[in-house]
């Protein structure tokens, strides 16, 4: 059983890439938590800060990267698009 204490918590700004639906393969910062197998991503794009996508853990890869702005959302303050816009470049330019 997931449960919602540390483990949900320490997935705060970790990069993930859904496996399934319409946006398979699209690349997400985890940037809140949902119910207690579900977590809020956004891209910075289609979906931003002000209405993240609420996924499924089974329906994510967790990637081993983690967010300069991981610190920040464990600690609950804003970010913005644009912030994680270039957190998500920065990831896409270091693996090429």
């Amino acid at each position: 059983m997931w449960s919602r204490t540390a483990e949900t918590t320490s997935l705060l700004g970790r990069f993930a890439t859904s496996r399934s639906g319409r946006d398979a393969g699209t690349l997400y910062l985890v940037i809140g938590t949902a119910e207690p197998a579900s977590v809020l991503v956004a891209d910075g794009r289609s979906r931003g800060v002000a209405r993240p996508k609420r996924k499924n853990l089974r329906h994510l890869t967790l990637r081993e990267e983690i967010s300069t702005l991981a610190p920040r959302l464990a600690a609950g303050q804003a970010v913005t698009d644009e912030e994680i816009r270039s957190a998500i470049a920065a990831l896409a330019a270091a693996a090429e």
